[in-house]
């Protein structure tokens, strides 16, 4: 089966190109609404959403919130003319795995599409660089210990509680008690969520 792609953006010549970018690996539909955006989203599956936060008849977090609550939820690319760390934040948290500003070179937004097509998370250097700035000054981060923010980077990173344990000199079990209670605090449920988060504070790079 093809995979399909939805494109949600109201600029035209953006809209058309994004569309021609993914058309060798996707069968596209865009559109320039969120109402136009629903009624697709109704009636098919998608593999690959990318979606401007700004649309004449929605924001587009409402946009993701709906997307991520979906059986078959896509893998999301959120763009915005207005980066703003609070804004990549909140895109992560509701279920982005890439945050990419209108104003990146179009390698970025290549890069940033094949690495969420393959299942990773993604900022491009405007993004990251805002994060990396905000997190200075971010009360969250706080929140943590600082074993416990050792410990949310090496999950964030990939690694098993067992190779945690081994890098920490801890047992499995006292990684295991960190770990429930940083997703306790932060009121996070499973591994991609704690994921976005630490990407979110700068506490990791996306890979």
């Amino acid at each position: 089966m093809n995979k399909r792609a939805l494109i949600v953006e109201d600029q035209t010549t953006l809209r058309e190109l994004l569309s021609e970018l993914l058309a060798p690996s996707y069968e596209v539909e865009a559109c320039a609404t969120g109402a136009e955006a629903r009624a697709l989203l109704g009636k098919q599956s998608f593999d690959l959403v990318l979606l401007d936060l700004v649309l004449p008849d929605a924001h587009g977090t409402e946009l993701l919130t709906e997307l991520r609550a979906l059986a078959r939820a896509p893998r999301t690319v959120v763009l915005t003319a207005h980066a703003r760390a609070s804004v990549i934040r909140d895109a992560m948290e509701r279920g982005a795995r890439a945050v990419i500003s209108k104003s990146a070179p179009l390698r970025e937004l290549r890069e940033g599409i094949e690495r969420v097509a393959s299942g990773g998370f993604f900022y491009c250097s405007d993004t990251s660089r805002l994060l990396n700035e905000a997190v200075v000054h971010s009360d969250q981060s706080l929140h943590l210990t600082d074993r416990q923010r050792q410990i949310l980077r090496a999950v964030a990173s990939g690694m098993s509680s067992k190779e945690i344990a081994a890098s920490l000199d801890l047992s499995e079990k006292t990684v295991a008690n960190h770990r429930a209670r940083i997703m306790e605090r932060l009121g996070v449920h499973d591994v991609a969520s704690l994921t976005r988060y630490a990407m979110s504070l700068g506490l990791v790079e996306p890979q």
